[in-house]
């Protein structure tokens, strides 16, 4: 209940302050990224996690971002790692590509400038752009999500198995165990602090549930089609960080992305709030009644998604395992400043 009243009350301020029924309409860029996107996941155009990263990107920053030099960079590192694999013989090796790309992420070459990618630790945690793969590619600082997902870009680029992994609050990389070089069938790389990481300590740190795993919520491997759809779904988050708004548009896309990749459930709740958010724009600033057929059939809507979540598997994050998070981002941070220092008076 004090949800619904939250999402009125943010409602009823908008409305107050724009003056009009429909606060917020996609922009060009959203639309283009939507429809691409889109197209991709319907097999009307090529699958491209590169590109489909680009979009999400390029539409929160208004057309500013320029695709040939993201490109330049990506084949760039690409070209590298090919090299890289020829010339230390890891090609020998399944997991080949994967070393390689650890290696690029986690140590300094020629190939990244001599600059390791590390965690972001000097920037707003509030900011929603610490997430994004380009500011990254700059800087070689990022966050849980921008690495990996880098990671996953210069796999596919060269052809390299690995996949997104979700836990609560996180994402990492993970590939197949093929050269049994580890104790386990998979290797989970964590690329905010240069480890691999065994599945058992994951499920503990973050209190993952077996229920989340069997519904695939968490330490689920997602396929390149349900990567592209993450990144819808996170195109619907952009927009609605960016205008403070939900609508037709983050409705959209949430639903679009649930059709490959359902066990979202970051887009489950986006769909369920751009639903919400309808609902009362209805009622408070189009006259609707409750009664009304458009309105009972919304709550209804709404009540399915509700539903859909609750039984998927996932939780709310106890107050303990956020404690346990927070705990353990404040302990990396200053193994990360401390390294820092000691390089620096080197």
């Amino acid at each position: 209940m004090k949800h619904i009243e939250n999402l009125i009350a943010s409602l009823l301020v908008l409305v107050a302050v724009h003056g009009c029924t429909c606060l917020c309409a996609a922009t060009p860029e959203y639309e283009q990224a939507y429809e691409e996107m889109a197209a991709m996941l319907d097999g009307q155009q090529p699958l491209s996690i590169r590109r489909a990263v680009f979009l999400a990107e390029q539409a929160y920053y208004d057309g500013q971002l320029d695709y040939e030099k993201y490109c330049r960079t990506i084949d760039s590192a690409a070209d590298f790692l090919r090299r890289f694999i020829a010339v230390n013989g890891f090609d020998q090796y399944k997991t080949g590509k994967n070393m390689a790309l650890v290696e690029y992420f986690f140590n300094p070459y020629s190939g990244n400038g001599y600059r390791p990618f590390t965690y972001e630790y000097d920037q707003d945690r509030s900011s929603f752009e610490r997430q994004f793969v380009t500011p990254l590619m700059e800087t070689h600082r990022g966050q849980c999500r921008s690495l990996p997902m880098y990671y996953r870009i210069l796999a596919e680029a060269i052809d390299a198995e690995a996949y997104i992994v979700r836990a609560p609050l996180h994402t990492f990389i993970r590939y197949r165990n093929e050269d049994g070089r580890y104790p386990e069938p998979w290797v989970n790389v964590e690329l905010t602090t240069h480890q691999i990481i065994p599945t058992f300590h994951i499920k503990e740190h973050y209190g993952i549930t077996d229920k989340a795993i069997e519904g695939k919520i968490y330490l689920y491997e997602l396929s390149a089609h349900e990567t592209v759809a993450l990144q819808l779904a996170d195109l619907a988050f952009g927009y609605a960080s960016k205008y403070r708004w939900y609508d037709s548009f983050t409705l959209r896309c949430t639903e679009k992305a649930l059709e490959y990749y359902p066990y979202n459930p970051n887009a489950m709740i986006i769909k369920g709030k751009s639903l919400t958010f309808i609902y009362f724009q209805y009622l408070l600033t189009e006259g609707g009644s409750i009664d009304d057929p458009y309105a009972v059939s919304l709550a209804r809507y709404i009540d399915r998604t509700s539903q859909q979540l609750n039984s998927s598997g996932w939780e709310k994050i106890s107050d303990e395992v956020m404690a346990r998070l927070e705990e353990g981002y404040k302990h990396a941070e200053q193994v990360f400043r401390q390294q820092q220092q000691s390089e620096n008076n080197h």
